[in-house]
């Protein structure tokens, strides 16, 4: 990850839950599980029943439960999104003469209405807040227009004379898909890296010790999109692909992955819902840069220049 560490005076605290239209919950933002950080073993690992609840036309959530040996260490929240539904947009306050624009991802739901969002890309220290790969808003390219470590890129919503030919919301994997920053017909889109898993279903990221809260776009093999938020601090990327290819071969295929692609992790792996049906918000809290140094800090509110926003079309 990135060195920037100089989030203090943009984070503030607070507590996380989720309401529903029969029910309230409201908890600290870590149950006990979680407040000590579970070691990075991967053994027996599996995750409970994904039970989808709808919450907006097109939209389906599930807070799923993962267990190691039979004990819980992490939650993940996830979002399956209908491409013929829902549209994304992708906001980035980085700007090359005026002041960068943040928000929490509470404050770029208020600011946005978008029914969901998580957020995006990594961001440099110098010039601070600007993308480390290339995003594209509403057909405005921002940041480097190539990035060597970048493996793919989340895109959405073709041009209207190529609508009808193009999927309207794609994952991108450029170990089989092309893409060119000059031609793309693609009004939105964040590139990044690494793909965790491939359409081949092999793991395309090395082994480490590096845990933190986790954020992954990715999409399944029914071309739905996937939005997935760990609430929890287990997952080395490593372990993130191996648990996604575990899950697809359980008997019900689980998240049924075709291609998985890492969003920033640590304190910016955020997630937010809000329907009529749902209430719903996520903070990062867990990052780590090995076993021996753990920067996690309960209660942050960590302000990002980036987001990636769901809107009923």
């Amino acid at each position: 990850m990135i060195n920037r560490r100089n989030f203090m005076k943009l984070a503030s605290f607070g507590v996380v839950g989720f309401i529903t239209s029969k029910h309230l919950i409201s908890e600290s933002r870590m149950p006990k599980e979680f407040q000590n950080l579970a070691s990075p073993d991967y053994d027996k690992v599996f995750h409970s029943e994904i039970e989808w609840e709808n919450v907006s036309k097109g939209l389906d959530f599930s807070r799923v439960r993962v267990y190691r040996n039979k004990k819980l260490i992490d939650i993940i929240a996830a979002l399956k999104i209908d491409p013929i539904h829902n549209n994304i947009k992708v906001f980035n306050g980085y700007n090359y003469k005026d002041n960068v624009e943040v928000h929490n991802i509470e404050g770029w739901q208020k600011k946005t209405g978008a029914i969901a969002m998580i957020n995006s890309a990594q961001y440099m220290a110098d010039p601070y807040y600007k993308p480390v790969a290339l995003v594209i808003c509403d057909g405005k390219q921002k940041g480097p227009k190539h990035n060597r470590y970048s493996r793919g890129m989340l895109v959405a919503e073709p041009r209207k004379d190529l609508g009808n030919k193009l999927k309207k919301i794609d994952l991108l994997d450029f170990d089989y898909d092309k893409f060119d920053y000059k031609t793309t017909p693609y009004l939105q889109g964040v590139q990044h890296w690494p793909i965790l898993i491939d359409r081949k279903g092999k793991i395309k990221v090395k082994k480490s010790l590096w845990q933190a809260n986790r954020t992954i776009v990715a999409k399944d093999k029914d071309d739905k999109i996937l939005f997935l938020t760990t609430e929890g601090g287990y997952f080395t990327l490593y372990n993130f692909g191996r648990f996604l290819k575990d899950s697809n071969q359980r008997k019900n295929k689980g998240f049924n992955i075709h291609t998985a692609m890492n969003m920033d992790g640590g304190y910016e792996a955020n997630m937010v819902v809000k329907t009529p049906k749902l209430s719903y918000i996520t903070y990062g809290e867990f990052e780590t840069y090995g076993p021996n140094n753990d920067a996690t800090i309960f209660g942050l509110k960590i302000k990002i220049p980036g987001a990636i926003g769901v809107f009923p079309r």
